[in-house]
């Protein structure tokens, strides 16, 4: 019934977002649009820490010296009110990101909200290992890094697929395997997404996180700030993401 939910989202926010996407423009030559097709290869960030999807890590990097903020909240089926995460992405190196996730009780299972820290090094396995041009991006990480509430690792491989019939816009895939303390719970195994760039000013991203499905649109109101809206588990959730640099 969930999977069938998520679906039908899905297909729901690619209807939605048509008028708005054709509303914002196509045309990326005047002075005074940013580069539009330069939004399916910007490193979104995860609702849970780090740069990814919704819940899955890719092996995409927060570019050196930006830094990515982000508010999310979801309804969480079993309580009465919106549940919040909130947290901040860093990279201080090429191919290093680093950060910090507040997670509301309904996420941490310790009845309290919970304080947890993130990081990931990656790079492209050309360049590591002299594969060729067509070798997929590698990162490793881990996140809740303190053990505050279920300490995880990965390792997860990305490639973009450049779309045919749109130039500049892609078909990110990304595949990994990861453990966690906890049993049952997402990053313990293996999990997979896929991220489509349909319109110029927008992502659809699905996946599977090892437990569950989950998808999301995010939306670029300009290069520095994202709207999102998606389902985690069949929960309804929305937020916002911010970009910025020194």
């Amino acid at each position: 019934m969930r999977a069938q939910l998520i679906a039908a989202f899905a297909v729901a926010l690619l209807i939605v977002a048509v008028p708005a996407c054709l509303a914002q423009g196509w045309d990326t030559g005047g002075d005074d649009l940013w580069d539009a097709r330069t939004v399916s290869q910007t490193p979104t960030q995860s609702w849970f820490g780090g740069t990814g999807m919704i819940v899955i890590p890719t092996a995409s990097i927060v570019e050196q010296t930006r830094v990515t903020a982000h508010y999310h909240a979801v309804d969480v089926d079993n309580k009465d009110e919106w549940e919040d995460v909130w947290g901040v992405t860093a990279s201080l190196y090429p191919g290093i990101e680093a950060g910090v996730t507040h997670l509301g009780e309904a996420f941490t299972g310790t009845g309290s909200d919970e304080l947890v820290f993130q990081a990931k090094i990656g790079g492209n396995l050309n360049d590591l290992l002299k594969l060729g041009p067509d070798a997929p991006d590698i990162a490793i990480g881990g996140r809740d890094l303190g053990d505050r509430v279920n300490e995880t690792y990965f390792v997860v491989f990305s490639k973009g697929f450049p779309m045919e019939d749109i130039e500049g816009n892609y078909i990110n895939v990304s595949a990994g395997i990861g453990t966690a303390d906890g049993s049952g719970v997402p990053l313990d195994g293996f999990f997979f997404g896929v991220d489509i760039s349909p319109f110029d000013f927008a992502r659809l991203q699905v996946e599977h996180d090892g437990e569950n499905i989950n998808a999301a649109l995010r939306y670029w109101w300009s290069e520095w700030a994202v709207t999102e809206v998606g389902v985690l588990d069949g929960d309804l959730g929305a937020g916002v993401s911010l970009y910025t640099g020194w």
